[in-house]
């Protein structure tokens, strides 16, 4: 186990670097503490071919100019605050539209923009690095001084773990996700790739997809894996939904089951490469995104991004995403590489 550390660039005069964790198995993974970035993972394929399993860019700037939250972490709020705004203990609390009518990512001040501290950590065992900063009172419109730490560790498993935990000095809503956009296949588009999903239900949501309040059967529609199914088998089944439709792929929230700590709440699998990688979560929701599946600029990738409910500072009947002082907030985030 062994971690390289080197420099990126710079942002208004801050360095950035990247950690390269690496294991005895030939899997690698490179960080930036911009934005908590998880720029490369690398992963032998059955042929002992190392894979890149992630959509990543060369340089900083194509990071800093990106729109697409690619491989950072997110906060303070992962996915919709609907039409920017939500009430709490009786305030009215008005935040960035920054995704159409609504707040989207944290807003302008998200995470995923951020210079954070860093330090490394290594046994013989795992390698990691953890990465700290705080959120100030009012950033983005939020209430509370927020102190977020986010540990990435490698084990000689090639399980790659995250956990961020944050504390608060006033009532906030918290909900932080990883937004890697993984590429398993080599194939450029991921039609064929395999994909189990531990959910019966996704939430239901207008046409700015912000959810309303409603769940959705997955059942007979196009969001059903709840057994390992091609992508575009689900696509482009004749029995289509609304839901789906208005995306033309895949762009939800999936209501995760309760299940046993050691079995994954997603796994992916590419059948050209037999890579497989199996996702586990603490979070009650799971952001299912590939974009629209027909349109030319399609994403060749797809994201699992574990949360809380998009939009639940405005909705009681969804889970809890409300942190007072004195409680911890922790999100565990586990990826297993296997081939």
């Amino acid at each position: 186990m062994k971690i390289n550390v080197s420099a990126f660039g710079e942002v208004e005069g801050e360095v950035i670097n990247a950690f390269t964790l690496t294991n005895d198995n030939g899997m690698s993974v490179t960080l930036l503490n911009y934005g908590g970035i998880i720029k490369e993972i690398h992963f032998p394929n059955t042929e002992g071919e190392s894979v890149s399993c992630v959509q990543t860019f060369e340089t900083l700037q194509d990071y800093i100019d990106d729109p697409s939250y690619r491989g950072a972490i997110v906060g303070r709020y992962a996915n919709r605050i609907g039409h920017g705004s939500f009430a709490l203990n009786g305030t009215e609390y008005t935040l960035d539209k920054n995704g159409g009518e609504h707040n989207l990512h944290g807003g302008l001040a998200g995470f995923h923009k951020k210079v954070w501290a860093a330090s490394v950590q290594e046994t013989t065992d795992s390698v990691a690095v953890t990465f700290t900063l705080t959120s100030p009172d009012g950033e983005g419109g939020f209430p509370g001084t927020v102190n977020v730490e986010a540990c990435y560790s490698l084990d000689q498993n090639n399980e790659l773990s995250l956990v961020i935990t944050a504390n608060t000095d006033k009532e906030t809503p918290l909900s932080f996700t990883q937004h890697a956009y993984f590429t398993l296949s080599n194939d450029p588009q991921v039609g064929n790739t395999l994909l189990h999903i531990d959910a019966d239900k996704v939430t239901d949501a207008d046409s700015t997809l912000l959810p309303t309040g409603k769940l959705v059967e997955v059942a007979n529609t196009p969001f059903d894996f709840t057994k390992p199914t091609a992508i575009k088998e689900r696509a482009e089944q004749s029995n289509s939904h609304p839901l789906f439709d208005r995306v033309g792929g895949y762009d939800h929230n999936y209501v995760l089951r309760d299940t046993p700590e050691h079995t994954p709440q997603a796994t992916v699998k590419a059948l050209d490469t037999g890579i497989a990688m199996s996702l586990f979560t603490n979070l009650p929701g799971l952001q299912f995104y590939t974009g629209g599946l027909k349109t030319d600029d399609q994403l060749g990738a797809l994201c699992l991004e574990p949360q809380h409910f998009p939009d639940a500072p405005n909705k009681p009947e969804f889970p809890n995403c409300f942190v007072k002082p004195g409680e911890t907030f922790k999100a565990s985030m586990r990826y297993k590489f296997s081939a």
